[in-house]
């Protein structure tokens, strides 16, 4: 595409103002509270803006509308994965995260467990999210390229730099705050793409020419076993989803920001409907494309497409922008993410435990730029599937899933339980991986059911089990009163915790 001198004008402006509008939001950043959680001041509009744009990341876009290339409108039931597993997060945990008022989600597993679970946490958590980071910014970076016609090496840079800018400057303030205009623009710009695109879908013939029946419902009768996309693999990401939300370390985060418990909870609620929406789009919008173009070699170019060929100057454009504005907002919560932990979780907390203020803002400032350089080398040389990428770190995250429920909600979760469930939880997930891809017959659709959909609840019954035979001392018992007095009583065994304070008191 060679795009037009408007399209260009639009994208540079909505660049500059960006930049300039975290700038100036930064202005009330003076110390590392600020800088990780916002002061803990965000309020409902900003907050909304900054799950919805974190959670409407890059690469699941890119997947997801790769899903509605191959699969129509069918693919749409794994929307309910989300809406599932942010209402659940919304009843279960949010008030709970945000009256731990933690600046990391790894000082959870310190004050329910110990320090050694602790510093597991965080090996796992970094690397997770230093996982995470390049695929991002791979998955925009192969829509604004082929779109701009300019290398993903060139696109990347572009992209990582505007982040940079305002992050290394604001932190997740400057991050939030932008979010609420990257926000908008979404708004505006996804509605118009959908209109354009099913207006020349239409005159084409429509996507009936395309798609069979079966894929013009989200009916899942029949759908099983189907070769483009298998029900089996809609309901492996339905625990999937349910399993990382409740631990997620940057959801957590944000409720720390949060202005107060209502704020946090409202924001998850909204959050999670706004989420479905902005999804459909993007999945019906690559369905609409398959009518124009039904021999696409790569399906994870299909919003390409439609920017590139379907949407007149001024569209093309603010949809640019919108990219930009997609990767931005969760490169920018990502690598605060990542900041906050190395920050407090490693260099406060282990390296200098008498570090000032002063010392801590200049050293997260210093890893906020050393995590986007790391980005941008991994995302342009070693990450290629981005949905894959995805789903492989998501291990990670599932295996903290018993630590972290069965902390805030069972009196009897166990520090044995939790290390042994953590352990099995990686080993099994990449064992069974490796067998997988060594197997022929079998592909990654096999792994994700019998590993979300099987193994992962067999584990957490092994940890549940393991936990009614624990023995716990009485300085842990002791520990698991101070927290449940914190985030409140828990859902099972709560007479266990009632009787226990009686007896203290």
């Amino acid at each position: 595409m060679n795009i037009s001198s408007i399209d260009l004008v639009i994208v540079i402006s909505y660049i500059v103002v960006i930049i300039f509008y975290g700038i100036w939001k930064s202005r009330n950043v003076h110390d590392s509270a600020d800088f990780l959680v916002a002061g803990r001041s965000l309020g409902l509009f900003v907050l909304i803006s900054t799950i919805v744009m974190t959670e409407f990341n890059t690469a699941t876009m890119v997947g997801f509308s790769s899903f509605g290339y191959k699969a129509g409108f069918y693919s749409q039931l794994i929307l309910l994965a989300s809406f599932i597993g942010f209402m659940a997060y919304t009843f279960i945990v949010a008030k709970r995260w945000k009256r731990i008022n933690a600046t990391s989600i790894i000082e959870l597993f310190e004050i329910r467990y110990n320090k050694s679970f602790r510093l597991l946490a965080t090996f796992m958590i970094v690397i997770l999210l230093l996982f995470f980071s390049p695929a991002y910014l791979r998955a925009v970076g192969l829509i604004f390229a082929s779109s701009l016609g300019i290398s993903l090496t060139t696109t990347v840079i572009i992209i990582s730099i505007t982040v940079l800018i305002f992050s290394v400057i604001g932190g997740l303030t400057a991050v939030a705050h932008t979010n609420t205009l990257s926000f908008i623009l979404t708004l505006v710009a996804l509605p118009l793409m959908w209109y354009f695109t099913r207006e020349h879908a239409i005159s084409l013939g429509g996507i009936e020419q395309v798609f069979e029946e079966k894929y013009l419902s989200i009916n899942p009768v029949g759908m099983w076993n189907d070769p483009q996309l298998p029900f089996s693999f809609i309901l492996s990401t339905y625990f999937l989803l349910f399993l990382i939300y409740m631990q997620s370390p940057w959801y957590a985060q944000l409720m720390t920001a949060a202005k107060n418990e209502k704020v946090a909870y409202a924001s998850m609620g909204i959050g999670a409907v706004l989420i479905v929406f902005v999804y459909a789009f993007s999945i019906q919008v690559a369905a609409y494309v398959k009518v124009g173009f039904p021999d696409l070699t790569d399906p994870q170019l299909a919003l390409a497409m439609a920017i590139n060929n379907w949407l007149p100057v001024g569209i093309s454009g603010l949809l640019l922008a919108v990219i930009i504005a997609i990767g931005q907002t969760t490169m920018g919560t990502i690598w605060n993410n990542i900041v906050s932990i190395t920050s407090n979780d490693i260099y406060k907390r282990i390296m200098h435990p008498d570090a000032t203020e002063k010392k801590l803002l200049r050293f997260s400032r210093i890893m906020t730029l050393s995590i986007a350089l790391f980005t941008i080398i991994v995302s342009i040389t070693i990450v290629d599937q981005v949905i894959n990428t995805l789903f492989v770190g998501n291990i990670i995250m599932a295996s903290l899933f018993f630590p972290a429920l069965g902390g805030f909600l069972w009196w009897k979760t166990g520090e044995k339980a939790v290390w042994i469930t953590t352990v099995i939880s990686i080993v099994s997930g990449f064992g069974l991986l490796l067998v997988i891809n060594q197997t022929s017959g079998y592909d990654l659709n096999d792994w994700m059911f019998f590993y979300y959909v099987i193994i992962c609840p067999a584990i957490i019954l092994i940890g549940i089990i393991i936990s009614y035979f624990e023995k716990p001392s009485e300085e842990y018992l002791l520990k698991k009163v101070r927290f449940f007095n914190k985030v409140g009583a828990p859902w099972f065994g709560k007479k266990e915790y009632h009787k226990y304070l009686e007896c203290l008191n």
